[in-house]
Protein backbone atom coordinates (compact mmCIF):
# COMPACT_ATOMS: atom_id res chain seq x y z
CA UNK A 1 0.00 0.00 0.00
CA UNK A 2 2.83 2.40 0.90
CA UNK A 3 4.52 1.73 -2.47
CA UNK A 4 1.22 2.32 -4.27
CA UNK A 5 0.70 5.64 -2.46
CA UNK A 6 4.24 6.72 -3.29
CA UNK A 7 3.73 5.88 -6.95
CA UNK A 8 0.50 7.89 -7.05
CA UNK A 9 2.19 10.91 -5.46
CA UNK A 10 5.03 10.68 -7.93
CA UNK A 11 2.54 10.55 -10.80
CA UNK A 12 0.80 13.67 -9.47
CA UNK A 13 4.14 15.45 -9.08
CA UNK A 14 5.20 14.62 -12.63
CA UNK A 15 1.82 15.71 -14.00
CA UNK A 16 2.15 19.02 -12.14
CA UNK A 17 5.66 19.54 -13.55
CA UNK A 18 4.38 18.98 -17.07
CA UNK A 19 1.53 21.44 -16.52
CA UNK A 20 4.00 24.12 -15.37
CA UNK A 21 5.94 23.59 -18.59
CA UNK A 22 2.87 23.44 -20.82
CA UNK A 23 1.25 26.57 -19.38
CA UNK A 24 4.46 28.51 -19.89
CA UNK A 25 4.65 27.58 -23.58
CA UNK A 26 3.45 30.35 -25.96
CA UNK A 27 1.60 27.69 -27.98
CA UNK A 28 -0.58 26.75 -24.99
CA UNK A 29 -4.19 26.85 -26.19
CA UNK A 30 -7.46 27.75 -24.47
CA UNK A 31 -8.34 24.05 -24.47
CA UNK A 32 -5.05 23.29 -22.69
CA UNK A 33 -5.84 25.88 -20.04
CA UNK A 34 -9.34 24.48 -19.56
CA UNK A 35 -7.88 20.99 -19.18
CA UNK A 36 -5.42 22.30 -16.61
CA UNK A 37 -8.20 23.96 -14.59
CA UNK A 38 -10.16 20.70 -14.61
CA UNK A 39 -7.09 18.72 -13.49
CA UNK A 40 -6.23 21.18 -10.73
CA UNK A 41 -9.82 21.20 -9.42
CA UNK A 42 -9.89 17.40 -9.13
CA UNK A 43 -8.19 17.47 -5.73
CA UNK A 44 -6.33 19.59 -3.22
CA UNK A 45 -3.35 17.30 -3.81
CA UNK A 46 -3.23 18.37 -7.48
CA UNK A 47 -3.44 22.05 -6.55
CA UNK A 48 -0.69 21.77 -3.91
CA UNK A 49 1.58 19.80 -6.26
CA UNK A 50 1.19 22.43 -8.99
CA UNK A 51 2.05 25.29 -6.64
CA UNK A 52 5.13 23.43 -5.39
CA UNK A 53 6.33 22.84 -8.96
CA UNK A 54 5.72 26.46 -9.97
CA UNK A 55 7.58 27.67 -6.88
CA UNK A 56 10.43 25.31 -7.78
CA UNK A 57 10.81 27.08 -11.13
CA UNK A 58 11.15 30.40 -9.34
CA UNK A 59 13.86 28.90 -7.15
CA UNK A 60 15.54 27.34 -10.15
CA UNK A 61 15.81 30.78 -11.71
CA UNK A 62 17.96 31.81 -8.74
CA UNK A 63 19.99 28.63 -8.87
CA UNK A 64 20.74 28.62 -12.60
CA UNK A 65 24.20 30.17 -12.09
CA UNK A 66 25.14 27.16 -9.95
CA UNK A 67 23.19 24.60 -12.02
CA UNK A 68 23.71 25.61 -15.66
CA UNK A 69 21.42 23.92 -18.13
CA UNK A 70 19.96 24.20 -21.63
CA UNK A 71 16.72 25.93 -20.51
CA UNK A 72 16.76 29.72 -20.19
CA UNK A 73 14.13 31.00 -17.73
CA UNK A 74 12.42 34.35 -18.17
CA UNK A 75 9.64 36.01 -16.25
CA UNK A 76 6.12 35.43 -17.53
CA UNK A 77 4.11 38.27 -19.06
CA UNK A 78 1.20 39.48 -16.89
CA UNK A 79 -1.33 38.11 -19.39
CA UNK A 80 0.04 34.61 -18.75
CA UNK A 81 -0.60 34.73 -15.03
CA UNK A 82 -3.20 31.97 -14.71
CA UNK A 83 -3.93 31.84 -11.02
CA UNK A 84 -6.36 33.90 -8.97
CA UNK A 85 -4.70 36.99 -7.42
CA UNK A 86 -4.62 35.50 -3.93
CA UNK A 87 -2.73 32.47 -5.21
CA UNK A 88 -0.68 34.17 -7.90
CA UNK A 89 2.67 32.71 -8.90
CA UNK A 90 5.04 33.85 -11.65
CA UNK A 91 5.41 31.19 -14.32
CA UNK A 92 8.28 31.10 -16.81
CA UNK A 93 8.11 30.99 -20.59
CA UNK A 94 9.91 28.20 -22.43
CA UNK A 95 11.15 27.33 -25.85
CA UNK A 96 8.68 25.68 -28.24
CA UNK A 97 11.22 22.94 -28.80
CA UNK A 98 9.87 19.56 -27.55
CA UNK A 99 13.40 18.71 -26.43
CA UNK A 100 13.63 21.90 -24.37
CA UNK A 101 10.22 21.28 -22.83
CA UNK A 102 11.21 17.73 -21.96
CA UNK A 103 14.39 18.93 -20.31
CA UNK A 104 12.36 21.53 -18.41
CA UNK A 105 10.04 18.89 -16.98
CA UNK A 106 12.98 16.70 -15.93
CA UNK A 107 14.65 19.68 -14.27
CA UNK A 108 11.49 20.59 -12.34
CA UNK A 109 11.18 17.05 -11.02
CA UNK A 110 14.84 17.00 -10.01
CA UNK A 111 14.67 20.28 -8.13
CA UNK A 112 11.49 19.39 -6.25
CA UNK A 113 12.77 15.92 -5.43
CA UNK A 114 16.00 17.30 -4.04
CA UNK A 115 14.27 19.98 -1.92
CA UNK A 116 14.95 23.68 -1.59
CA UNK A 117 18.19 25.33 -0.43
CA UNK A 118 18.46 23.30 2.75
CA UNK A 119 20.84 24.36 5.49
CA UNK A 120 21.88 22.54 8.63
CA UNK A 121 19.34 24.44 10.69
CA UNK A 122 16.39 24.23 8.28
CA UNK A 123 15.11 25.19 4.85
CA UNK A 124 14.99 28.88 3.93
CA UNK A 125 12.53 30.61 1.60
CA UNK A 126 12.94 34.28 0.73
CA UNK A 127 11.70 37.06 -1.53
CA UNK A 128 13.46 40.06 -3.02
CA UNK A 129 12.19 43.65 -2.87
CA UNK A 130 8.90 43.85 -4.76
CA UNK A 131 8.51 40.07 -5.01
CA UNK A 132 5.77 37.85 -3.56
CA UNK A 133 5.86 34.07 -3.29
CA UNK A 134 3.61 31.21 -2.24
CA UNK A 135 5.29 28.19 -0.62
CA UNK A 136 3.35 24.96 -0.06
CA UNK A 137 5.04 22.78 2.54
CA UNK A 138 5.14 18.99 2.51
CA UNK A 139 2.21 18.85 4.97
CA UNK A 140 0.18 21.18 2.66
CA UNK A 141 0.54 24.15 4.99
CA UNK A 142 0.96 27.39 3.02
CA UNK A 143 3.23 30.36 3.49
CA UNK A 144 2.73 33.50 1.40
CA UNK A 145 5.76 35.77 1.60
CA UNK A 146 5.50 39.51 1.07
CA UNK A 147 8.26 41.76 -0.27
CA UNK A 148 11.80 41.35 1.10
CA UNK A 149 10.84 38.55 3.49
CA UNK A 150 12.44 35.33 4.70
CA UNK A 151 11.35 32.28 6.68
CA UNK A 152 13.21 29.20 7.84
CA UNK A 153 11.23 25.94 8.12
CA UNK A 154 12.22 23.09 10.42
CA UNK A 155 10.57 19.76 11.14
CA UNK A 156 11.99 18.34 14.34
CA UNK A 157 10.96 16.61 17.55
CA UNK A 158 7.41 16.22 16.34
CA UNK A 159 6.94 19.96 15.71
CA UNK A 160 6.45 21.94 12.50
CA UNK A 161 8.37 25.14 13.17
CA UNK A 162 8.58 28.25 10.99
CA UNK A 163 10.72 31.24 11.94
CA UNK A 164 10.01 34.61 10.31
CA UNK A 165 13.48 36.06 9.93
CA UNK A 166 12.46 39.30 8.22
CA UNK A 167 9.51 40.94 6.52
CA UNK A 168 5.94 39.68 6.49
CA UNK A 169 4.05 36.50 5.67
CA UNK A 170 0.64 34.88 5.80
CA UNK A 171 0.57 31.38 7.30
CA UNK A 172 -2.13 28.75 6.77
CA UNK A 173 -1.69 25.72 9.03
CA UNK A 174 -2.79 22.41 7.53
CA UNK A 175 -4.31 19.73 9.74
CA UNK A 176 -1.57 17.52 11.16
CA UNK A 177 -0.83 15.68 14.39
CA UNK A 178 2.27 17.84 14.87
CA UNK A 179 1.90 21.36 16.33
CA UNK A 180 2.42 24.25 13.88
CA UNK A 181 4.64 26.81 15.62
CA UNK A 182 5.61 30.24 14.30
CA UNK A 183 8.44 32.28 15.78
CA UNK A 184 8.85 35.99 15.04
CA UNK A 185 11.17 38.19 17.12
CA UNK A 186 10.15 37.49 20.75
CA UNK A 187 6.78 36.01 19.81
CA UNK A 188 6.08 32.27 19.81
CA UNK A 189 2.72 31.22 18.36
CA UNK A 190 0.99 27.89 17.92
CA UNK A 191 -1.71 27.85 15.26
CA UNK A 192 -4.79 25.67 15.38
CA UNK A 193 -5.35 23.40 12.38
CA UNK A 194 -6.91 25.45 9.60
CA UNK A 195 -5.87 28.78 11.14
CA UNK A 196 -4.77 31.62 8.86
CA UNK A 197 -2.76 34.53 10.21
CA UNK A 198 -0.51 37.34 9.04
CA UNK A 199 2.72 38.11 10.88
CA UNK A 200 4.88 41.17 10.25
CA UNK A 201 8.14 42.11 11.92
CA UNK A 202 8.15 45.76 13.04
CA UNK A 203 10.48 47.96 15.05
CA UNK A 204 8.16 47.60 18.05
CA UNK A 205 7.79 43.81 17.84
CA UNK A 206 5.80 41.28 15.86
CA UNK A 207 2.38 42.31 14.52
CA UNK A 208 -0.04 39.36 14.39
CA UNK A 209 -3.44 39.42 12.71
CA UNK A 210 -5.67 36.34 12.83
CA UNK A 211 -7.88 36.03 9.76
CA UNK A 212 -9.31 32.56 10.44
CA UNK A 213 -9.22 30.09 13.31
CA UNK A 214 -7.21 30.74 16.48
CA UNK A 215 -3.59 31.14 17.57
CA UNK A 216 -2.01 30.71 21.01
CA UNK A 217 0.71 33.19 21.99
CA UNK A 218 3.38 31.73 24.29
CA UNK A 219 1.86 28.24 24.02
CA UNK A 220 4.12 26.86 26.78
CA UNK A 221 2.94 28.33 30.12
CA UNK A 222 5.50 29.49 32.68
CA UNK A 223 5.27 30.65 36.29
CA UNK A 224 4.81 34.23 35.12
CA UNK A 225 2.87 33.74 31.88
CA UNK A 226 -0.19 31.89 30.71
CA UNK A 227 -0.92 31.32 27.01
CA UNK A 228 -2.86 34.12 25.31
CA UNK A 229 -5.39 32.98 22.73
CA UNK A 230 -6.07 35.16 19.69
CA UNK A 231 -9.16 34.39 17.64
CA UNK A 232 -10.27 35.45 14.16
CA UNK A 233 -10.66 39.21 13.87
CA UNK A 234 -8.02 40.07 16.48
CA UNK A 235 -4.74 41.87 15.86
CA UNK A 236 -1.89 42.07 18.36
CA UNK A 237 1.57 43.59 18.73
CA UNK A 238 3.92 41.31 20.68
CA UNK A 239 7.31 42.25 22.13
CA UNK A 240 9.52 41.18 25.01
CA UNK A 241 7.61 43.63 27.21
CA UNK A 242 4.27 41.93 26.56
CA UNK A 243 1.45 42.30 24.08
CA UNK A 244 -1.49 44.52 23.26
CA UNK A 245 -4.41 43.42 21.15
CA UNK A 246 -7.56 44.85 19.56
CA UNK A 247 -10.53 43.71 17.51
CA UNK A 248 -10.31 44.50 13.79
CA UNK A 249 -12.98 44.37 11.11
CA UNK A 250 -12.88 42.14 8.03
CA UNK A 251 -12.42 45.21 5.83
CA UNK A 252 -9.45 46.35 7.91
CA UNK A 253 -7.86 42.92 7.57
CA UNK A 254 -8.48 42.97 3.82
CA UNK A 255 -6.79 46.38 3.52
CA UNK A 256 -3.80 45.20 5.57
CA UNK A 257 -3.45 42.14 3.33
CA UNK A 258 -4.03 43.95 0.03
CA UNK A 259 -0.40 43.16 -0.79
CA UNK A 260 -1.53 39.61 -1.60
CA UNK A 261 -3.18 41.16 -4.68
CA UNK A 262 -0.17 43.40 -5.33
CA UNK A 263 -1.76 46.52 -3.84
CA UNK A 264 -1.51 49.04 -1.02
CA UNK A 265 -4.86 50.11 0.43
CA UNK A 266 -4.74 53.45 2.24
CA UNK A 267 -7.57 54.51 4.52
CA UNK A 268 -6.58 57.64 6.43
CA UNK A 269 -2.87 56.92 6.79
CA UNK A 270 -0.50 59.90 6.79
CA UNK A 271 1.71 60.72 3.84
CA UNK A 272 4.69 59.71 5.97
CA UNK A 273 3.17 56.27 6.63
CA UNK A 274 2.20 55.82 2.98
CA UNK A 275 5.69 56.68 1.76
CA UNK A 276 7.24 54.22 4.22
CA UNK A 277 4.89 51.52 2.92
CA UNK A 278 5.74 52.17 -0.75
CA UNK A 279 9.45 52.14 0.03
CA UNK A 280 9.13 48.53 1.25
CA UNK A 281 8.21 47.39 -2.25
CA UNK A 282 10.47 49.48 -4.48
CA UNK A 283 14.12 50.18 -5.03
CA UNK A 284 13.14 53.64 -6.24
CA UNK A 285 12.68 55.37 -2.89
CA UNK A 286 10.42 58.30 -1.98
CA UNK A 287 11.39 60.85 0.68
CA UNK A 288 9.59 63.80 2.25
CA UNK A 289 11.80 66.87 2.04
CA UNK A 290 9.28 69.16 3.77
CA UNK A 291 8.05 67.91 7.19
CA UNK A 292 4.99 70.17 6.97
CA UNK A 293 3.34 67.76 4.49
CA UNK A 294 4.08 64.57 6.44
CA UNK A 295 0.71 64.59 8.17
CA UNK A 296 -1.47 64.79 5.06
CA UNK A 297 -4.07 62.02 5.17
CA UNK A 298 -4.67 59.75 2.19
CA UNK A 299 -7.14 57.17 1.01
CA UNK A 300 -6.89 55.09 -2.13
CA UNK A 301 -5.86 51.84 -3.74
CA UNK A 302 -2.43 51.70 -5.42
CA UNK A 303 -0.23 49.07 -7.03
CA UNK A 304 2.74 48.25 -4.80
CA UNK A 305 5.32 48.53 -7.58
CA UNK A 306 4.10 51.79 -9.13
CA UNK A 307 5.47 54.56 -6.89
CA UNK A 308 5.25 57.15 -9.67
CA UNK A 309 1.49 56.60 -9.98
CA UNK A 310 1.19 57.16 -6.24
CA UNK A 311 3.29 60.34 -6.43
CA UNK A 312 1.20 61.59 -9.35
CA UNK A 313 -1.99 61.08 -7.33
CA UNK A 314 -0.51 62.94 -4.36
CA UNK A 315 0.71 65.93 -6.39
CA UNK A 316 -2.62 66.25 -8.23
CA UNK A 317 -4.66 66.15 -4.99
CA UNK A 318 -2.53 68.15 -2.55
CA UNK A 319 -0.27 71.23 -2.79
CA UNK A 320 2.74 68.96 -3.15
CA UNK A 321 5.42 68.86 -5.82
CA UNK A 322 7.89 66.10 -6.66
CA UNK A 323 11.50 66.14 -7.82
CA UNK A 324 13.45 63.16 -9.07
CA UNK A 325 17.13 63.14 -8.10
CA UNK A 326 19.90 61.94 -10.38
CA UNK A 327 19.93 58.60 -8.53
CA UNK A 328 16.21 58.11 -9.25
CA UNK A 329 14.96 58.93 -5.74
CA UNK A 330 11.77 61.01 -5.54
CA UNK A 331 11.58 63.96 -3.10
CA UNK A 332 8.29 65.50 -2.05
CA UNK A 333 7.90 69.08 -0.82
CA UNK A 334 5.14 71.69 -0.43
CA UNK A 335 4.10 73.54 -3.59
CA UNK A 336 3.87 77.31 -3.66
Amino acid sequence: MERETGSRREAVRQAAALWVVRLGDPSCSAADRAAFEAWRDESHENEAAFEREAAAWARLDRLRAMRPGPVRLTEARPDRDLLAPERRLILPRFSRSPWARGMAAVTVAAVVGAGVMTFGSGTAYATAIGERRVVVLSDNSRIELNTDSKVVVRYRKGVREVKLVRGEAVFEAAKDARPFVIKAADAVMQADAGAEMAVRLRSDGAAVTVKRGAVALDPEPTERKDPVRLTAGVAAIYSSAGHRSRVVSDSEIDRALAWRQGAIALNGQSLEQAVAEFNRYNRQQISIADPSISGLRLAGYFQTTEPKSFVSAVTSTFPVRAFEDSDGAIRLSRRG
